[in-house]
Formats: structure tokens, sequence, C-alpha cells
């Protein structure tokens, strides 16, 4: 399921990419690279994997291009109330 995750948005190293930021369900600090259109009013649109009372499993979004996603892994867990349906 589609969702949209409230993150930190930075530039990227090119002009067709941002860089995100957010933390997991641990407070651990998740970073990476993903394309323009991933991003939506400062909120990165993310696909859910599995939805539980306080906390979500999360992907990034998936590119036909190489090289983006998050550094630390493919999927975390994040607090619900980081999520929402629309932008």
């Amino acid at each position: 399921m589609k969702k949209y995750l409230e993150c930190e948005i930075s530039e990227g190293m090119f002009s067709t990419e941002k860089g995100v930021e957010f933390k997991d369900i641990n407070n651990k600090l998740i970073s990476g690279f993903f394309p323009n259109e991933s991003i939506k009013n400062h909120k990165l649109e993310v696909v859910v994997v599995q939805i539980k009372e306080n906390k979500s499993l999360i992907r990034g979004p998936i590119s036909n291009s190489g090289g983006y996603g998050f550094f630390q892994g493919s999927a975390f867990y994040v607090n619900n109330n980081l999520l929402s349906d629309m932008v």
C-alpha cells in the first residue's frame, strides 16, 4: 500500500534527486537519495509492507533508475504518525 512519509528533505548531489532523512521506531537516523518525482510536499512516497498497532514496516519507492535508496538497508519500522494517505 502506498503512503507518504514525513521526513527531512535536502538537495541531492544532482538536480534530479533529493536527500531524505527520518528516524525509525528505534530513533535511528535513516537517510538516502530518491528521484524528485518520489517526493511530494516534503513527504517521501513509500510502500507499507506491514501495519501494526503503533508502527509500520516501510520500503522506499521503487525506481527504474539505479543508485537510489536508503543507505542503512531496505525496510524500516516507523511510527504510524509519520505516515499519511495524502500529500
